[in-house]
């Protein structure tokens, strides 16, 4: 079997996407762009990687830090074929095939590059070109052949002619090598073109012209092999994979209720028959369990959330574990680093921040618990704040087994509240409650009698 090498040209700065951040480092589905490129390169089965970097290079390098990658600079934007050029010395040992992929064209399939690659061998090209047929090919090199249906030489729009620009097919800018051959070829390609740059297109009439075997495979789906220039072909893009997300969640098992209006990253795990409303947004690394009901207007970023969990509407849920059985919001705010126990109910207008919450205990309505640690039975009644913040530090408080506590209480941390303690309504809390206590820590009532005849302010 021949080895197999893949260069990946990601050197551009990407003009046109007006930004001042690499175009490959343009998130797709909470991935940058040149993740999906790389990750259908090792689909392939490639024993080696090779990146071209030029415009933020030391970004894109410290982005994709794997192992596998091997770098190469570009130090000067002169064309595809001296950005290949630059990824010589990195491929300097190696024989066999080379497969060429631009990080800008995120939706190509491993299934289609294995395609490519056994085609290219089966026919024992030099070079085999990866095509499609557009609606509008403008922008795009196109392919033109002889009579037989021979590919003789790619024509790139801005040297085409008027009937060459016509033609509907043309270059992905995807091709396989023979490892032998590019690089022979790339030192016999000009750069006299309107351009003034090394076209890498001009090695498939290198190859006619030298008697070698040049091919191409036509992908039926011009999508598969869409350049990214834009913002608008980015959301296209976008779009895409998104959709092909939802879709593979579908076929296993989860109701998505209305996929255009749902929006899950690529890292996203969801068990099955789990249903999830419109307007939700799942991003990072968030898993989700099986038979949840995450409700319409969700946003849930970094989380683990376990089995048979409800996510009341219009909660957000940040870097967090949610446990079996729970139930979330609406409008509930669950912050960095809480972990939600089994059972526990944290409903609408309560804001968890650092804190974790027993078993079976309760936050209902309106409460703020922030660098807390709650055991399981407790009631939170409405209202309740944990005093965490003095101006200068975070402090902790300590809520133990059973205990309850009144509505519209402040707990001054740093306090512990024993277990089985109740505190009265209204109270303030300064000091540690000790167990099974009864503690009410707020001023006196005093009813005074209403003099007679008198004047209710603002009268006169």
């Amino acid at each position: 079997m021949r080895k197999l090498a893949t260069v990946v040209l990601a050197a551009g700065q990407g003009k046109r996407m007006k930004s001042s951040k690499a175009k490959v480092l343009h998130l797709l589905a909470g991935r940058p762009m040149l993740h999906y490129p790389l990750n259908a390169a090792r689909e392939t089965g490639s024993q080696k990687i090779v990146v071209v970097t030029g415009y933020q290079q030391e970004q894109v390098r410290k982005t994709f830090s794997d192992t596998d990658i091997v770098y190469a600079l570009q130090n000067r934007q002169l064309g595809t074929g001296d950005a290949v050029m630059s990824a010589r010395e990195a491929l300097a040992d190696f024989n066999g095939d080379t497969l060429l992929l631009c990080g800008d064209i995120p939706l190509i399939k491993g299934s289609t590059l294995k395609k490519l690659i056994n085609f290219h061998r089966e026919e024992e090209n030099s070079v085999t070109v990866l095509t499609t047929r557009k609606n509008n090919p403008a922008g795009y090199g196109r392919i033109v052949r002889d009579e037989k249906g021979t590919i003789q030489k790619i024509v790139e729009e801005k040297d085409a002619s008027p009937q060459e620009k016509k033609i509907s097919e043309v270059n992905s800018g995807i091709y396989c090598f023979d490892s032998t051959f590019l690089f022979k070829a790339l030192d016999s390609i000009s750069h006299h073109n309107a351009q003034n740059e090394y076209y890498l297109t001009d090695t498939i009439a290198i190859a006619r012209e030298q008697k070698n075997k040049a091919g191409f495979l036509l992908v039926p789906d011009e999508t598969e092999v869409m350049g990214i220039n834009n913002r608008i072909e980015l959301a296209r893009a976008d779009g895409e994979i998104r959709k092909q997300i939802l879709e593979r969640l579908m076929l296993r098992g989860v109701t998505i209720i209305d996929p255009q209006n749902t929006y899950l990253d690529l890292d996203v795990q969801v068990g099955k028959d789990t249903a999830i409303y419109p307007h939700t947004f799942l991003t990072g690394n968030t898993k989700i369990g099986e038979d949840c009901l995450i409700e319409s207007g969700c946003q849930i970023s970094e989380s683990k959330i376990g089995s048979h969990v409800t996510i009341r509407c219009n909660s957000v849920i940040n870097g967090s574990v949610i446990r079996d059985r729970a139930t979330i919001g609406p409008f509930a705010h669950i912050r960095p680093a809480s972990d939600i126990g089994e059972e526990v109910r944290v409903g609408n207008f309560v804001e968890v921040k650092k804190t974790s919450i027993g078993k079976k205990s309760k936050a209902a309505h309106l409460s703020y618990l922030g660098d807390t640690t709650i055991g399981s039975e407790v009631n939170i009644g409405a209202g309740t704040i944990t005093c965490n913040y003095d101006g200068v530090k975070k402090h902790p408080t300590v809520i133990e087994d059973n205990a309850f506590i009144g509505s519209n209480t402040e707990l001054v941390a740093p306090v512990k509240i024993g277990q089985g303690s109740l505190i009265g309504a209204g109270s303030t809390i300064t000091r540690d409650v000790p167990p099974d206590s009864l503690t009410v820590g707020r001023a006196k009532q005093v009813n005074l009698k209403k003099k007679p005849n008198l004047t209710p302010p603002g009268k006169s």
